[in-house]
């Protein structure tokens, strides 16, 4: 039986871990959380859920995630394979889990700027060269202009 593929969409939590195992394996672990959130009409974001993965990233993989020089707080999006689940008490007493990933693909987003709206462009173009607004904004000929996130996106 196959592992359980996974796709994550987060934020990386705290700074890449970078080892070498005693064999010779690279290893890069990040640990990351993901979650759904809702704004509340006074621009508030309220936390509906919030899971935490640990992610390791081995050899070929670990090659990849440091040439793209993850930070803490940056977004990334990782593929690979559940590895299990790590059941543990937090500082306040509280039942937490973590699920342990096999990363097989990884993307490092870049961090984006203190003023405006998108990831590593320019003020006031999109990440993709385009003038910054929403998406399904329609320009000459109907086409869809601009791309980029807002400024309102949740907080993790």
């Amino acid at each position: 039986m196959a592992d359980a593929r996974i796709t994550i969409e987060g934020g990386i939590v705290t700074d890449p871990r970078w080892n070498t195992t005693q064999s010779g394996h690279r290893v890069g672990n990040l640990t990351v959380r993901a979650g759904r959130s809702r704004k509340e009409q006074d621009g508030s974001f309220t936390t509906l859920s919030s899971t935490a993965y640990d992610v390791a990233h081995w050899d070929l993989v670990h090659d990849l995630l440091a040439a793209q020089t993850p930070e803490k707080g940056q977004q990334v999006t990782i593929t690979g394979t559940v590895a299990g689940v790590e059941i543990y008490t937090d500082r306040d007493g509280n039942t937490q889990a973590t699920v342990k990933v096999n990363a097989e693909g990884v993307r490092v987003w870049p961090k984006r700027q203190q003023q405006g709206g998108s990831y590593g462009a320019p003020q006031g173009q999109s990440g993709y060269g385009q003038p910054q607004g929403g998406y399904g904004q329609q320009g000459p000929g109907n086409a869809p202009q601009g791309g980029g996130y807002g400024t309102d996106d949740p907080p993790f």
